[in-house]
């Protein structure tokens, strides 16, 4: 589908999928933020609260602060739940999109790089790729969990 994408230079790839991220990942907030005002005091929002994807955003959001929103860039789903999840806490625009700034350049390049190329060798069975794959998310996680504790050990405030 994207793939003419590949063609171009890595730096204008990269600007391309963080347009597209930019938009998709705001409409998503804007959607949350419309619902924060007013969807929830329906009989249908009662139910989109309750939602159990919703409520790990918001819960994450809550626990970890705006470091969560660029972290959720490097998920699958969880990405969504999250920037819906920033709307529905009714955070203001300016404040999430400099959170999601990083989020945004990382999903960028690891795109531009060849993450949809990877994806589809795993799902071909390309052995060394899964390991390669592997290697990748064990570092982020790792990573992730150490930017973590270093917030909680250091009480560094994460939210305003």
């Amino acid at each position: 589908m994207l793939n003419w994408v590949a063609s171009l230079p890595l730096w204008l790839a990269t600007t391309f999928l963080f347009v597209i991220v930019f938009f998709r990942a705001q409409c998503t907030f804007w959607l949350g933020k419309l619902s924060y005002h007013g969807i929830l005091k329906t009989k249908w929002g009662k139910k989109l609260e309750k939602n159990s994807e919703t409520s790990s955003g918001i819960i994450a959001i809550q626990r970890i602060g705006w470091p969560i929103i660029p972290l959720s860039f490097l998920t699958v789903g969880f990405q969504t739940a999250v920037q819906f999840g920033a709307g529905l806490t009714n955070w203001s625009w300016f404040r999430y999109t400099l959170a999601a700034l990083p989020g945004y350049l990382a999903w960028g390049f690891i795109y531009a790089i060849g993450g949809l190329s990877l994806f589809r060798s795993l799902v071909q069975g390309s052995v060394g790729l899964l390991i390669l794959f592997v290697i990748i998310i064990l570092a982020v996680v790792i990573a992730a969990n150490l930017v973590l504790r270093y917030i909680r050990k250091n009480g560094i405030k994460t939210d305003d």
